[in-house]
């Protein structure tokens, strides 16, 4: 018995016409994805802030006896607002030992430093006095069981991180522990 000859829409079947029924939905999947990432990228980030071209930008920073081409031909690399930005240090605090909330018998020892604006903070010892005597109330009153694991080390650091942040009044930018050993 002869076979009938296949229609068009049979020979997609038989893998004749496949190619092109894949392709066109996967290339408009594809750009239907890139445009909905690109949307949402830019809803959440928002455009980039315009800058100025580099040689406009370069002539404003310049005075006036510079940008014509006399003076000093160094660059400097700070920008114009040099003066306003903040000098961060790193000042680290003696050890400091205490006993916790729960059990009473258990201690710690925690070695810390900071990460603060120098220029905001004349009196950096004065501050770091203030840091740990908050530090060793706020080690009194923990459990032994809220320092457990590297949970529990994360959230001690984020919570005296916080503490110290409030206590200077945003000088403070971070508080590191840098050694802990609970016994």
């Amino acid at each position: 018995m002869a076979r009938p000859p296949q229609s068009g829409s049979d020979a997609s079947k038989d893998g004749k016409g496949g190619f092109a029924q894949t392709a066109i939905p996967l290339v408009v999947m594809t750009l239907v994805a890139g445009g909905g990432g690109g949307f949402l990228g830019y809803t959440l980030v928002g455009a980039p802030p315009p800058s100025p071209p580099r040689a406009e930008a370069e002539s404003a920073a310049k005075p006036a006896h510079e940008a014509a081409g006399h003076g000093d031909k160094k660059d400097h690399g700070a920008p114009a607002d040099a003066a306003s930005a903040p000098v961060l240090q790193l000042k680290e605090f003696p050890p400091i030992v205490t006993n916790l909330g729960s059990p009473e018998t258990s201690w710690v020892r925690l070695q810390a430093a900071i990460v603060f604006d120098a220029k905001a903070t004349p009196h950096p010892d004065i501050l770091i006095a203030e840091l740990m005597a908050d530090a060793v109330a706020f080690l009194r009153t923990l459990p032994l069981s809220s320092l457990e694991g590297a949970d529990g080390l994360r959230r001690l650091q984020e919570d005296l991180s916080e503490r110290a942040t409030l206590r200077s009044e945003g000088r403070v930018r971070e508080f590191i522990i840098q050694t802990m050993v609970v016994q």
